[in-house]
């Protein structure tokens, strides 16, 4: 698949500079994997730490209880 992106020129010259033709889009694609990873595991922490508040879970609870059946027509 082919993606274009858009970053700044300057740090474009120094990407073109710095690495080889054949070795870009292995680099970038590395890059963005880590990120992915790191994000990820930011999102995996936030959940975790909700999960163990106890006023978040007791209102999740109230949430789930509420009745909102609604009568078809």
């Amino acid at each position: 698949m082919r993606v274009t992106l858009s970053i700044p020129d300057s740090v474009a010259r120094s990407f073109q500079a710095s690495v080889p033709p054949r070795l870009r889009s292995q680099l970038v694609t590395r890059l963005i994997e880590k990120e992915l990873v790191r994000r990820n595991d930011d999102l995996a922490a936030a959940c975790q730490s909700a999960n163990r508040d106890a006023k978040l879970e007791k209102e999740n609870l109230a949430w789930q209880a509420f009745d909102d059946w609604v009568p078809e027509e």
